[in-house]
């Protein structure tokens, strides 16, 4: 599969064209003015509004230069669910497809998300680190005019010019200002389901317990899917970490 690309909210908003893959299987790239080829995108920003029910669902998610749009629906029902549960705002790692709707002016970009969770300010810090690096690798590229085809395919799509390239480097450097100066790699741990459930379900729930329902949405802010907080659950209750008092309640043990 594809590596997922990184690219800025303001730099996907500002897209205007695809090319089609030429694979005849995964649709079209969506090309963005620093150069960017997007087919399969992973974003992080704060999810500032969502709204949907059943099978569709939306949402907003921002980053200091502007905000995805992002769309799921019945081939991503764990998404559809997990965002059902998330209140904004709350700092979010999405993967899914771009798309470009529209053409011209009229032209609308969205992401399409195969896969949600609720991340913490130092993801989106990383994220915002790796992202600028590589923006800025694609518009040296642009501004030398060396680069490769694709490169070449995006000058001319867009008529870059040098002023273009120093606004879109302004856009860099305003996403770099966000990030937390004490930023390290090494504060982020792996996800281990199981665990991070019984952590975050300590002290919870009286001496009935915690609502099932109840107990999925705090696995979802702390960073799971709803999928992997209720498969979670059902590891904790096989464990013997915790039981069911009552139909629908869980307590631990």
């Amino acid at each position: 599969m594809e590596p997922a690309g990184r690219v800025f909210a303001r730099d996907l908003a500002a897209a205007r064209h695809t090319v089609d893959s030429g694979d005849g299987r995964d649709g079209s790239y969506v090309v963005t003015p620093t150069g960017a080829w997007c087919r399969r995108l992973f974003i992080v920003g704060a999810i500032t509004e969502q709204r949907g029910s059943g099978d569709v669902m939306q949402a907003r998610i921002a980053d200091p230069t502007g905000t995805f749009r992002v769309t799921a629906d019945w081939q991503s029902p764990d998404v559809v669910e997990t965002l059902g549960y998330i209140e904004p705002p709350a700092f979010v790692a999405v993967t899914g497809r771009a798309v470009l709707m529209g053409t011209g002016e009229r032209a609308n970009a969205t992401v399409n998300a195969e896969a949600l969770c609720v991340v913490d300010r130092t993801v989106r810090d990383i994220w915002v680190l790796a992202t600028a690096g590589a923006t800025l690798g694609r518009l040296e590229a642009l501004r030398c005019g060396d680069g490769d085809e694709r490169t070449a395919t995006a000058l001319r799509l867009y008529g870059t010019t040098s002023g273009d390239i120093q606004k879109m480097a302004r856009m860099v450097q305003t996403e770099l200002a966000s990030v937390r100066p004490e930023i390290a790699v090494g504060d982020i741990a792996p996800i281990i389901g199981r665990d991070i459930l019984l952590a975050a379900l300590d002290n919870e729930g009286g001496a009935r317990g915690i609502g099932v329902e109840d107990a999925v949405a705090i696995g979802v802010r702390s960073g799971l899917s709803a999928r992997d907080a209720r498969a979670a659950l059902e590891e904790l209750l096989a464990a013997g970490e915790c039981y069911q008092p009552a139909s629908g309640m869980i307590k631990l043990i």
